[in-house]
């Protein structure tokens, strides 16, 4: 199995390394550089980063401590496709007057004229400010006379006060094209002591640590240099079933454990899971919130009135906050006051969860707040408590020794189901005296039922009924599609997917939040799905599009294939063939299984006179395989295809 990679580098000896020196004279391309037409070992790639260089420091000015990251990129533009990456922004954050600057932006394109090269140089009204949030402003500017052919260079120095942020900023090695060299130094006074995390899948070529003398705050003093280089990084495909891009390419990230400075200022910022327990209980006053709820009572009185059973008073406790407190679409791990989101009606995850935690201990229950970080968010490390990466909240009980998750933000998401986007293996329990990880891997899977009725005629016309049946997390799924674009548009999006249905009835039932599977029912005719030739008719069983062709084309993956749930399919369907005709040949049947039984696939045609009946199950039996399971995933997903192709030959009998 090729393992994610995850070193602890305050502990780490350095390594000695053979890898070239590789240093870029900024305002430089060479002739070879700028008459490069392909990148061999990627022939795919419109485009290469040929050198990315960033420098991190440490500055006092002022009585204020500020990191300082200087980084130079140079890029070959291999093809037209990758001009848009002429255009570059710089995303920097800002709270009130405290903010991130960036200085000394320089860039240049080098193109190849009369076998010379020749350079532009990005001049200052090509560079633009504009306020992207309350929070973020965005620094952009376009390279000038960029072609295919062309190399663009650009360089910048950020400026971010501790005070706004105690990390240096993530290096990323890799890129979505191939990056022939990435290196990373940081010079660090031995006042400041970091936990450094390098992550990804890439080997580095050089990892050097030694000491050095560190000139700070006019003062001499001992420190340490890191330089990290990954070289010949290959490009990032954004591939299919993975939760962020961040979770998979080479990385380093940093997390401040303290600072002792003599005389001066020393703490420790350092949290280990029960510190940040007790971090989010007391500073982040969720201990407090959940005891000052007497607002609550008589709602919660009210509820246990009308529901006898504990089922049904859960769900009636979400379905109020659903009800009552609009979601502004934003996730948080706290709230700045539950009565404050009460009587405004609206709030962020953190606020309506927590007030729905809050709910269900008025009502008696022993409700506490879960943190998490989301899919798109990325995951956690639970090996150093980084709070960082926590970014949404769910209600949570342990209710005769089973998990209970509550989300009062996803409406068709029942009681015990977490939602999808927060399927992301562990969340962290927040508790004063049973803190714990609690296991997001759901037992729920994402099941689909399809049953079809047809009649083929002479013409090869099929003609009947084809219902789906959504449970589980694809109910979730479907209800959620059904309600956010409407009946119309919903069955526009079947016809799209199914461009040779003609429709001409449809039904849906179970589409309200509830437990049971949601169902659609179309009344069709199909054309399309059976060949005529002669006395012969050619008829492709597998009436819906949905393996077509494999989701899984890379030839190898080095990161896993995350679903978020187990997946199990099953296709019905049965025919009847026209008087006076008889099947021929049909397809055989089949059963394949995936290692270690994380999976299945059966396929099955009957025929019985004029009766065809066709059965196709798919099972996904893990909600995560891994790299080394992925060629074999591959390869089901191909015979799933391949199967699917098949036809069954009727003939017309003399």
């Amino acid at each position: 199995m090729i393992k994610y990679i995850i070193t602890l580098f305050t502990f780490i000896v350095a390594l000695s390394t053979t890898a070239q020196e590789n240093k870029h004279k900024f305002g430089e391309a060479s002739l070879e550089e700028v008459s490069m037409k392909a990148y061999p070992k990627d022939s795919s790639a419109d485009a290469v980063v040929l050198y990315d260089y960033g420098e991190t420091n440490f500055r006092y000015t002022n009585n204020n401590i500020f990191i300082v990251l200087k980084q130079h990129t140079k890029v070959k533009i291999l093809k037209k496709s990758a001009l848009d990456r002429a255009s570059s922004s710089v995303l920097l954050y800002k709270v009130g007057n405290n903010e991130e600057r960036i200085f000394d932006i320089k860039a240049f394109t080098y193109n190849l004229i009369d076998g010379k090269v020749a350079k532009d140089k990005l001049s200052k009204d090509m560079i633009f400010k504009e306020k992207s949030s309350d929070n973020y402003t965005n620094h952009k500017f376009t390279l000038p006379n960029v072609k295919e052919g062309s190399v663009i260079e650009y360089s910048y120095e950020i400026e971010t006060p501790m005070t706004l942020s105690h990390n240096p900023k993530i290096w990323i090695f890799q890129n979505d094209i191939p990056v022939l060299w990435s290196e990373y130094r940081i010079d660090i006074p031995n006042i400041f002591y970091y936990t450094m995390l390098m992550s990804g899948y890439l080997p580095l070529a050089i990892n050097e640590k030694k000491p050095l003398n560190i000139r700070f705050a006019g003062t001499d003093m001992p420190g340490v240099s890191y330089r990290f280089v990954v070289e010949n990084g290959a490009a990032f495909r954004d591939e299919p079933y993975i939760t962020t891009p961040l979770d998979y390419v080479s990385k380093i990230d940093f997390e401040l454990s303290s600072i002792d400075w003599t005389g001066v200022l020393t703490k420790n910022f350092s949290l280990d899971y029960a510190s940040m327990n007790k971090t989010l209980l007391v500073d982040y006053n969720l201990e407090e919130q959940l005891r000052k709820t007497n607002f609550l009572k008589n709602i919660a009185k009210e509820i246990k009135a009308k529901n006898a059973d504990t089922l049904s008073q859960w769900r009636a406790a979400k379905n109020y906050v659903f009800s009552n407190i609009k979601w502004n679409g934003k996730s948080s791990i706290y709230s700045n006051g539950l009565k404050k989101v009460f009587d405004k009606k609206e709030g962020d995850a953190g606020d309506i969860n927590l007030l729905l935690t809050a709910l269900l201990r008025e009502m008696g229950y022993d409700a506490n707040p879960l943190i998490l970080s989301t899919r798109a968010n990325g995951y956690i490390n639970e090996t150093y408590a980084l709070l960082k990466k926590f970014n949404y909240l769910l209600a949570y009980m342990n209710y005769s020794g089973k998990d209970i998750f509550l989300d009062a933000t996803d409406e068709f998401a029942d009681v015990g189901i977490v939602p999808i986007r927060c399927l992301n293996k562990k969340g962290w329990l927040v508790h004063p005296t049973e803190a714990r990880f609690v296991s997001l891997i759901p037992k729920e899977q994402d099941r689909e039922y399809k049953k079809a009725e047809f009649v083929l005629n002479e013409e090869g016309e099929l003609s009947g009924k084809i219902s789906f049946s959504y449970a589980g997390y694809g109910a979730i799924r479907a209800k959620s599609d059904l309600k956010e674009t409407g009946q119309e548009k919903y069955l526009e999006e079947v016809k799209k997917d199914n461009p040779s249905w003609s429709i001409s009835k449809v039904q849906y039932s179970n589409t309200e939040p509830n437990n049971r599977a949601m169902e659609a029912a179309f009344d069709l005719n199909i054309n399309e799905h059976v060949i005529k030739a002669g006395n012969l008719l050619y008829l492709k069983p597998i009436l819906s599009d949905d393996y077509s062709e494999n989701p899984f084309k890379a030839s190898e993956r080095s990161f896993p294939v995350d679903f978020g749930c187990s997946l199990d399919e099953t296709y019905m369907a049965n025919f009847e063939i026209p008087e006076g005709y008889k099947v021929i040949e049909a397809p055989k049947s089949a059963s394949i299984t995936l290692p270690s039984d994380g999976g299945r696939f059966s396929y099955m045609v009957r025929a019985d006179g004029r009766k065809i009946n066709v059965v196709s199950k798919i099972q996904l039996k893990k909600p995560i395989y891994y790299a080394d399971e992925y060629l074999f995933l591959k390869e089901f997903f191909d015979k799933i295809i391949a199967k699917h192709q098949e036809q069954i030959v009727i003939k017309k009998e003399n």
